[in-house]
């Protein structure tokens, strides 16, 4: 798993890298370019403010190179007896490299033709080039601190991920390993049954029902597994459906088997869901009291503003309450040596949880050691 964890990391981080390198490039490729439009803007403005200038000086150039913030900024104006229209094909803007003391340079040069007047404004790119640097700079060094952020917290996202493929690996294992259990138990019973009813060559109405309940019970298992699994499940059918019907349908079939105490109050009891569903869920905590020993069992139904609450509260063994968090998971039992003459294989809770999470029903449970289990289901009501 710690191989699954770096890979994913090393993956991340490298497609983290890929597109801030990339977006670094796309920044600086902007800059760059913005920076070197807006100079040569500046250029035009300045030979047009000096072929408007009536006197030009050597003070001027100070001036101007202040006020537009070009360092260094050089100036030639050059008079031609030649007509304008000729001398429009000097207008424009050229670069060229020159020679300086502190090595090769280039120098971008706007040419502005007025009244038979050449006017060359001059700069060296690289003071442009300068600010660029800088800009970059501060963007890298940004650009490291956010990829820094970005791998801690994808980091924590993949081991939060790794986490949780490794739990359900171990889930899968654990029930892969409980199926096969739950399936040979039966299996091995009616095989060594069958043996030595062959030995004796003879075939019993006791051995016939021994056999008839394993397979009832592999058939049980395997419906359970079959509803586990099933993806199929929407509320796309939901309809209207009466929880008093319900309960009362429910209690007609349990109140044969145990004694129940039914208090329903005044109210009606609409919300939206399957009527097949929600009777195997409230089934299977009936039947879960009945299985651990409850005598009675209190049901109740109330609807509080626009929440309707079921609480099916019995007299059982009870649950210890640091077992209570995992009571919903499959082939979840509380203690395998308190419950071994109980039949069973942790998979009622487990379809109740998914019943009510389908219809966004809530379920709380309090119970302890020998003081029976209170269930609280809550539903929103139409």
């Amino acid at each position: 798993m710690n191989n699954l964890r770096n890979d994913l990391f090393i993956k991340f981080a490298a497609v983290v890298l890929i597109i801030i390198a990339l977006f670094e490039g796309a920044l600086i490729f902007a800059l760059t370019k913005s920076f070197n439009m807006h100079l040569k803007d500046r250029l035009v403005i300045i030979a047009s403010e000096i072929a408007n200038s009536k006197k030009y000086n050597i003070n001027n150039l100070i001036e101007l190179q202040h006020k537009y913030k070009i360092y260094p900024l050089f100036v030639k104006i050059t008079t031609l007896s030649k007509s304008a229209e000729n001398l429009k094909k000097y207008e424009g803007f050229e670069v060229k490299t020159i020679k300086t003391p502190s090595g090769i340079e280039k120098m971008l040069i706007f040419n502005y033709v007025k009244n038979n007047k050449i006017i060359s404004v001059k700069t060296i790119i690289s003071g442009n080039s300068d600010k660029i640097e800088i800009v970059r700079t501060i963007s890298l060094a940004i650009s490291f601190f956010i990829y820094l952020i970005v791998l801690l917290v994808g980091y924590k996202f993949i081991d939060a991920i790794a986490k949780n493929i490794e739990n359900t690996i171990k889930r899968l294992k654990f029930f892969n390993s409980n199926v096969s259990h739950e399936l040979k138990t039966p299996l091995t019973i009616m095989k060594g049954e069958i043996e030595l009813a062959l030995k004796k060559d003879e075939c019993s109405e006791k051995l016939l029902k021994s056999i008839l309940n394993e397979i009832n019970y592999i058939n049980d298992i395997t419906e359970k597994l079959l509803f586990l699994t099933k993806k199929d499940f929407t509320k796309k059918d939901f309809k209207q459906t009466d929880l008093e019907d319900i309960i009362l349908e429910l209690y007609e079939k349990y109140s044969k088997r145990i004694s129940i105490n039914l208090e329903i109050s005044e109210d009606d009891f609409l919300i939206n869901g399957d009527k097949t569903l929600l009777k195997m869920a409230i089934s299977n905590l009936i039947e879960n009291s009945i299985k651990y020993h409850a005598k009675h069992i209190n049901l109740k139904l109330k609807k509080i503003k626009n929440k309707i609450k079921l609480i099916i509260e019995d007299d059982g063994i009870g649950i210890p309450k640091e077992k209570i968090p995992f009571i919903f998971d499959e082939f979840y039992r509380v203690d395998e040596s308190r419950n071994k003459k109980i039949k069973g294989f942790g998979l009622g809770l487990a379809i109740v949880k998914s019943i009510l999470n389908l219809h966004s029903a809530k379920i709380n449970v309090e119970s302890d050691i020998n003081k029976g289990v209170k269930f609280t289901i809550e539903f929103n009501s139409i």
